[in-house]
This record gives C-alpha cells, structure tokens and sequence, in this order.
C-alpha cells in the first residue's frame, strides 16, 4: 500500500481537480496524474471520470474516499502534531462562511492568524448551501439563524441586528416614513430562503406588509437598495460601508425586525483539535466590534 498515493487521490477529490490538487500539496501536476494512475492500477478500478472541461468522482472513486478520507486526515494531523514544535499549530483548517456575512470581519480573523501560525493552512468556503460538516469535513462553520441538526457542536458568539434602509434617491422621489403603517406605500425589499435550513436568518416579515420584491442573496438586496429600488430590511453590519458613504440612509430606527443569533459549529468534539479551537478563539475576538454593529 502507498499511502502517499491515497493522500494524493483524497486532495484531488476535494480540490475537484489535478492542478488545485497539485497547489495544494506542493507537488508537480504531473506527479499527482502518475501516482492517481498508479493508484487506480493497483485497485484495479477507475476512480475518476475525466474531461477537458471537469473531474468527477467514479461510484467506486466516491466509495473509496468515504472509506479512506477520514483516515487520510488523521494520519497528516498525526504527522503534524509528532513533528511540530511543542506548542506550535500546524496543519489545515476547513472554515466555511455564509457569503454574506460582512468580509471585513472575516478576512481581519483570517489574515491576523494566519500571520501568527504560518504552519496553519486554511481551506475557505463561503457558501449560502448548510454544508453537511462530516460528508464535507469542515472544521469550523460560522452560521447564523439556524446553525444545524443534532450531533453538532454550537457555540453561540452574538447576535445579528437588521434595520430599514434606503438610498437618498428613493427618500428623494418616495419620501422617508414616519411610522411602520406608511410602509404600505412603500417598495419593500426582503431577504427570504427557499431552504428551511438557512446559514443566515433575515429579519423576519414586516407584519401586514407585501414586499415588492424577495431576493435569497443579502449583498444582491443591498445592491437594490442602494440601486433606489426600494427599502431593504438589511443587518446592520452588511451596510456599514454604505452608510458612511452616503449610498444608503436609515428609516425608521425604532424597527429591528426579529435579531439573529450567530454560531460557531463544530461536527464533533473529537474533531475540535488545538489549531481549530485556537482559530474559534481569535475568531470570536475578531468579531467583538462587529456585533455591537450587527
């Protein structure tokens, strides 16, 4: 058995091809291609379907990884932890993130850590889709609304605000209301998920109130907002830079439509190692003057 062959097979699996698989080893392309064939001809099976365009995994390719994955990654973080220095975090850090979730924040956390741990590596996925954490092997998912099923690990770290905002240009042309009830002459904009499992929660429905228009993107609802289409019930941190720019303009201050809560989620309390729980930390630090925003 080559387990250098099996580690090179589980990369380009995730990666979703030979390139971004070769990146992230530090390898030659070419290397990775000869010992992917090699394993495939010591299996006897093909374990990847290829194509110029895209890399897919066989029925047999994706049996194997669900067999050999889980044990691949113990094994490196094995390596890692025997031949670090004591005390020094090494090894790699799956973190996915709702898109929206204001990137300041995140890129501050991730930037600052990686600067005091070089020997940490980061996989970022920042998705709207509720990642399954195992099937995924992600370390660490930021969420809010709700932050999963059972078996996960949750910690909840804050709460996300939202209010009303608009453009000076459609206060200009529709007017600013002075109450909840002269909604109903305005355009409304909101947030709302097709999936029940939501990474991160709107603001609940304006009661009584028929939005003109629903959108399952935040940043596409602000960037209505700011286009003068109508007022958009948005968290508070998402349109900071637009606020201070003059882009968009607060009504109604005394409506902060339903909070919601943020998590940090962890698959499992076995797999919370020294790196994953010291990124936890930093991140909940980082995002200490954003939630009085949120």
């Amino acid at each position: 058995m080559d387990l250098n062959q099996t580690r090179v097979f589980v990369e380009v699996a995730r990666a979703g091809g030979f390139a971004a698989a070769a990146r992230r080893l530090g390898l030659p392309k070419s290397t990775v291609s000869a010992r992917i064939q090699a394993l495939e001809e010591r299996l006897g099976a093909q374990l990847l379907k290829r194509s110029t365009r895209q890399l897919s995994l066989t029925s047999e390719g994706s049996a194997y990884f669900e067999a050999v994955a889980g044990a691949v990654d113990a094994l490196v973080d094995a390596e890692a932890a025997t031949t670090s220095e004591e005390g020094v975090l090494s090894g790699k850090i799956r973190f996915t993130a709702p898109l929206e979730f204001p990137r300041d924040a995140i890129t501050s956390a991730l930037s600052n850590f990686l600067r005091l741990h070089p020997r940490v590596k980061f996989d970022v996925i920042l998705t709207n889709r509720p990642l399954d954490l195992v099937a995924e092997n992600i370390d660490l998912a930021l969420r809010g609304g709700e932050p999963g099923g059972a078996g996960l690990i949750i910690r909840k770290v804050g709460q996300i605000s939202f209010g009303l905002y608009a453009s000076p240009q459609y206060i200009d042309h529709c007017g600013r209301p002075e109450s909840s009830t002269d909604l109903e002459k305005h355009d409304l904009l909101l947030f709302a998920s097709p999936s029940q499992s939501r990474v991160l929660r709107a603001a609940d429905p304006i009661a009584g109130h028929e939005p003109r228009l629903t959108v399952d993107n935040f940043a596409f609802l602000r960037r209505l907002a700011i286009a003068g289409v109508g007022i958009a019930a948005l968290p508070h941190a998402l349109v900071a830079h637009e606020i201070a720019a003059g882009r968009l303009v607060r009504v109604l201050d005394d409506w902060t439509g339903d909070p919601s809560a943020l998590f940090l989620v962890f698959p499992s309390r076995k797999d919370m190692t020294p790196r994953v729980k010291a990124f936890a930390d930093h991140l909940v630090e980082a995002l200490g003057p954003w939630q009085s925003s949120m």
